[in-house]
């Protein structure tokens, strides 16, 4: 559950307020075209050798994220990005080069980087200089860190090297830029759900039997299943929600 596990939440949390995000996709996997069919537009990044041999072959390949960035400053409708982690690179590579904070500043148009962290050093490393990139490359744009709760708490041995990665870098850096903590989905509630390719507002909204159909499991078992899930979206939405702009609550409905 990592970063298009993220990008679907938000997604989803926004279209329970009714509003359809666009979503652009700099990645090569297949999740989110699967959940939002004709929904997601895949940024086809550049070979690294076209790149060295042509600067401006980035710049091509990168034409799609654009459009959609003009779209939302037409007409409001956000735009979910979706990067890759081998992707980060590029994607920060192609905001220097074409200046792309002074665009979304000529527009007025208002972004949020969400910066994933799970309790792993690496992991916190990889989030320390991924915001640091962002405020350098975009300084207009907002910046928090997502502390995600899925490989456990943010609380370490006191002392070890992740404590010490904690309390002198991410911990600091989280309460300058701001921090929302994402809670760890009930083991096991949501895997059945991804193999079928469904979303969070499917799972809230369907009926015990459809859940039953999707899972194989007991009318019993699929009753926590679904709480399971409506319990989570709720917690998402006290965590996303004032940096999305939702409210949503939640239900596991029946």
């Amino acid at each position: 559950m990592g970063k298009s596990f993220i990008s679907a939440l938000s997604v989803d949390l926004l279209e329970v307020m009714g509003t359809s995000a666009r979503i652009v996709q700099i990645d090569e996997q297949a999740r989110l075209p699967a959940l939002y069919p004709d929904r997601v537009v895949t940024v086809p990044l550049a070979r690294l050798d076209d790149v060295r041999r042509d600067p401006s072959a980035i710049v091509a390949a990168f034409d799609p994220l654009y459009a959609a960035i003009e779209r939302t400053a037409a007409d409001g409708v956000p735009t979910i990005i979706d990067i890759g982690g081998p992707q980060q690179a590029a994607m920060e590579e192609y905001c220097a080069l074409v200046d792309l904070d002074a665009d979304l500043v000529e527009a007025q148009l208002p972004a949020l980087w969400l910066v994933p962290a799970t309790a792993e050093p690496e992991a916190m490393r990889g989030a320390i200089r991924t915001t640091a990139a962002v405020g350098r490359i975009l300084p207009s744009v907002r910046r928090s860190v997502l502390l995600n709760g899925r490989d456990g708490h943010f609380r370490f041995y006191p002392g070890s090297p992740a404590d010490r990665l904690w309390r002198a870098e991410l911990e600091p850096l989280s309460s300058v830029v701001g921090s929302a903590a994402l809670p760890a989905i009930a083991p096991g509630s949501w895997a059945p759900f991804e193999a079928t390719n469904k979303r969070f507002v499917d799972v809230v909204a369907a009926e015990i039997n459809d859940i039953q159909s999707w899972t194989g499991r007991s009318r019993p078992a699929a009753k926590v299943l679904r709480g399971d899930v409506a319990a989570f979206l709720a917690a998402a939405d006290v965590a996303l929600g004032p940096l999305l702009g939702t409210s949503v609550g939640g239900s596991d409905g029946e």
